[in-house]
């Protein structure tokens, strides 16, 4: 298998066996253990936890200018705020290590954790010293409280994050510096959720008891201070964020740098243009035509890509007519050519074919097979002539229409999938399509309300590695994202069996069995998968942009400024 980010070939074992480290199951979970990690060092010789660049002798100062879609309907993360913006001023319990290419576990806030023999225990010991930007000692009440919010908010608040953590059913503060997370059941991935995969749409943050409670864990309105690297200062809507350096952090070492500006460029295009001519220091997602065009400055600046465990989906409402009967929702599974799709959008993103999950996933089928398969080979004549055969029993031999196709107003939708999509589905089954676009903000009313026929967006975010929890917030009858409303008991039995398992072996053969039952039952299509394209100014170190095994937006700790 072909991982691109990492330019090198990739065995099925070497990725089952990431998937072990990180979910901490099967032959990796001694690795993640406490009596192991308390005496870890990372790949730059450093105690685990305390992350250093990989260049020797890091200067000091200077303030990063980052561009990306630094925009927030409000400052609460565990109500839906993008953490993208805020991940900088905050800590989790454990982290993801850059060092690696994310590829193991470090400890954070926590210096060392235990794990119980049957998998349902989670100890974790704190460090002592820490504070929160406005002074108040971080302690394991702060965990405590900030799990309260995610379990059983206050009436009237939202838990946007509940859903990842289903299977825990308490948190306890042991005593000021020892915390215990119990849970319903043994559940594979749990540790790696506590890292917060830091992507642009998930952390696990602590927020201060103290502000919670003088909030009401209401926190839209209130930047509650971190026990991160930087301080909040400013947000100018519509133009920037601005951090400077905590001078007071817990590792005396870092940042590096003075200070931070996130800088509000809403295009991919944008963003890259703004750091080829230096209005920018970097960004972790160009547009492809202008990161290719990087590819050639190598004089000033560098690239990299890395898997984003995103996807461009078309929604199909499971509900409504004719879309209720499987037999129609296969045959258009069979009919699309996602290679077509691929082709139509390669100047916008990085792209490539999956299965149900990317591929960077420790648990993804190969890239080779997948090739193979009914619905995403490329010769689709035999994939044409069964989805016909499926129509003709269904009732629709001579296909039907016009259905109701939502697209977002955003040029990728509205130019290119939504009528790459339109003509797919128009061309193979003569399903003919009405195009309604609608603002992106306001996508979330129409998935709500199922308001739609197919909507066609990125709607199928892993928020880790390991697929589980998207699979059970989007694939799971009665899941907080399944915004196909797909309920298939078949699929929810193994989905239940998934979480539980804690051998890496037989997780794998049932990640299998899913994505079989899936491809018959077709909730929907997946397009294509996507990778993010990072650009930055050659003088930006520290950035530790390459080699990973999936993006992560922030994290700008251990980045120095070489001018």
């Amino acid at each position: 298998m072909k991982n691109a980010n990492l330019g090198r070939r990739v065995t099925r074992r070497q990725l089952l066996k990431m998937g072990a480290m990180l979910a901490g199951a099967g032959v990796g979970r001694s690795l993640l253990r406490a009596d192991t990690l308390s005496a870890a060092t990372t790949a730059t010789g450093t105690k685990a936890g305390f992350v250093r660049p990989p260049e020797p002798n890091p200067k000091r100062g200077g303030v990063l200018r980052m561009a990306g879609p630094y925009s927030v309907p409000h400052f609460d993360v565990y109500q839906g705020a993008l953490p993208l913006n805020m991940v900088h001023m905050y800590n989790g319990l454990v982290r993801k290590n850059p060092a690696d290419g994310l590829r193991t576990i470090l400890p954070e806030l926590a210096e060392r954790w235990q794990i119980s023999p049957d998998g349902k225990t989670y100890t974790f010991y704190l460090r002592d010293g820490v504070r929160f930007h406005d002074g108040t000692p971080f302690s394991s009440a702060d965990v405590e409280a900030t799990f309260k919010k995610i379990l059983s908010p206050p009436a009237g608040l939202i838990s946007t994050y509940k859903d990842y953590v289903f299977a825990l059913d308490k948190v306890e503060a042991v005593n000021r510096l020892t915390v215990r997370f119990q849970l319903k059941h043994p559940f594979a991935p749990f540790l790696e959720i506590l890292t917060g995969g830091t992507n642009q749409f998930f952390c696990m943050i602590i927020y201060p008891k103290k502000t919670l409670e003088e909030n009401n864990y209401d926190l839209r309105k209130v930047v509650a201070p971190g026990t991160g690297p930087f301080k909040f200062k400013d947000y100018r809507s519509g133009e920037k964020w601005i951090f400077e350096r905590n001078p007071n952090y817990w590792d005396p070492e870092l940042p590096y740098i003075d200070g931070l500006e996130l800088i509000l460029v809403p295009q991919m295009t944008d963003r890259g243009s703004v750091v080829l001519t230096g209005q920018a220091d970097a960004t972790w997602n160009s547009s492809v035509d202008v990161w290719r065009e990087g590819m050639k400055r190598k004089d000033i600046v560098g690239v990299a890509k890395a898997p984003s465990l995103g996807a461009h989906t078309a929604h199909i409402n499971n509900t409504r007519k004719p879309f209720n009967d499987k037999r129609v929702r296969r045959a258009v599974f069979l009919a699309v050519s996602r290679q077509n799709i691929i082709k139509a959008y390669e100047d916008q993103e990085h792209s490539s074919l999956g299965r149900w999950m990317h591929g960077a996933s420790p648990m993804a089928t190969p890239l080779a097979e997948i090739e193979k398969l009914p619905g995403y080979r490329q010769d689709k004549a035999a994939d044409i002539a069964e989805a016909k055969k499926l129509m003709t029993e269904a009732g629709y031999p001579n296909g039907f229409g016009p259905v109701e196709l939502v697209s977002a107003t955003a040029p990728w939708a509205a130019d290119i999938m939504a009528p790459a999509f339109a003509e797919e589905i128009k061309r193979t089954l003569n399903i003919t399509s009405k195009v309604r676009l609608v603002e992106r903000a306001l996508l979330a009313e129409e998935y709500k309300n199922g308001t739609f026929d197919i909507l066609v967006e990125t709607q199928f975010q892993g928020i880790i590695a390991d697929p589980t929890p998207a699979w059970y917030s989007y694939l799971k009858c009665g899941g907080s994202q399944n915004w196909s409303r797909f309920c298939d008991p078949e699929v929810d039995k193994v989905l239940d069996q998934i979480g539980k398992e804690m051998d890496g072996t037989k997780r794998q053969q049932l990640f299998m069995q899913a994505m079989d039952l899936l491809d018959q039952d077709a909730p929907f299509v997946i397009t294509l998968f996507t990778e993010h394209s990072h650009m930055w100014r050659n003088y930006v170190k520290g950035l530790y942009a390459e080699n990973r095994i999936h993006t992560e937006w922030g994290r700008t700790d251990t980045v120095w400024l070489d001018k």
